[in-house]
């Protein structure tokens, strides 16, 4: 008869257990496990003031498991993925890639676990503006007079690609104008040689430019010099130095070419040259105070085996 009691409460422990087994049974069933993959920005943390890194990952793909219900509210706004730049320094750094889940959530997979990033110091310098006059003009006119606002551009960021930078130019637009003319003009870095200067922050991103035109403009072909300085590499020896093309035509006031016999421009640095190499080189506008064409010149230096 005492044992009649205790049976009863073994039964009804043994009921409480089923029943929450088959409530697990019926959330799982109703709410199973499920994935998702999310494409996460990489941001960068941690960085002091003086650097600025490159060759960071722009995203990163993320794939999370969990219950249906999470899975199915996460964005890719609730995932977080960083790097953290705390022990910078300048070079190349090989850096783990982080990533921050929604609570519930379990992390899978994710695309990339580590990045080799660039860190330069940051640099700031300011460099003048270049116009450069983008297509033809008709016959018998031609450009007198640019005004620039404003006349320099400030560039920022490394230093390594600072460095790099041989001029700023302002891309002017002139085909099929015919008098003075305004309009806002992209600005552009180039190196020596002419080719882009890429990941640079300017400001402003570009100048307006005042253009003053005249009607029955005088023409003059005359020959450019571009002067070297520096050595080459004890490798090699300069063979030959060529201008193309080597002359080039100014159309502009007749009593002013009259005194302009030749261009000659900004020398080019040879120092440490090892190798054939072809420079870009743009004639500034203020030669002449009227439009040249072409107002780029290539300079091919050709060179050969030292003896």
């Amino acid at each position: 008869m005492i044992k009649a009691p205790q049976e009863k409460w073994k039964i009804q422990i043994i009921c409480i257990i089923v029943a929450i087994a088959l409530w697990f049974a019926i959330i799982s069933e109703q709410n199973p496990i499920s994935e998702g993959t999310y494409t996460v920005p990489v941001v960068v943390e941690n960085l002091d003031s003086q650097y600025v890194v490159s060759q960071v990952p722009k995203s990163v793909y993320v794939h999370l498991s969990g219950p249906r219900n999470t899975i199915i509210n996460v964005n890719p706004a609730d995932i977080k993925a960083y790097i953290d730049m705390s022990e910078a320094q300048e070079g190349t750094m090989n850096v783990p890639v982080h990533v921050k889940i929604p609570s519930g959530t379990e992390l899978k997979t994710q695309s990339i676990m580590e990045a080799n990033v660039l860190v330069d110091v940051y640099a700031v310098q300011e460099f003048p503006l270049v116009p450069h006059l983008m297509g033809k003009l008709a016959d018998g006119i031609a450009v007198t007079g640019i005004k620039l606002l404003p006349e320099r551009v400030v560039v920022s960021g490394a230093k390594r690609l600072i460095q790099e930078v041989d001029r700023a130019i302002v891309e002017i637009p002139i085909a099929g104008k015919s008098s003075d003319f305004t309009t806002m003009s992209p600005i552009h870095l180039v190196r020596a040689d002419g080719t882009p200067v890429e990941g640079l922050d300017l400001t402003p991103h570009q100048s307006s430019v005042a253009l003053t035109l005249i009607q029955n403009a005088a023409s003059k072909k005359v020959p450019v010099i571009v002067p070297t300085y520096g050595s080459a590499d004890a490798s090699v020896k300069v063979k030959k130095i060529s201008v193309v093309p080597d002359m080039v035509e100014i159309h502009g006031d007749k009593d002013k070419l009259a005194s302009i016999g030749s261009i000659t421009l900004e020398p080019i640095n040879l120092n440490g040259l090892g190798s054939d190499k072809d420079f870009r080189v743009g004639i500034p506008w203020s030669i002449g105070d009227g439009t040249i064409e072409p107002d780029v010149v290539t300079v091919k230096v050709e060179t050969e085996e030292a003896e």
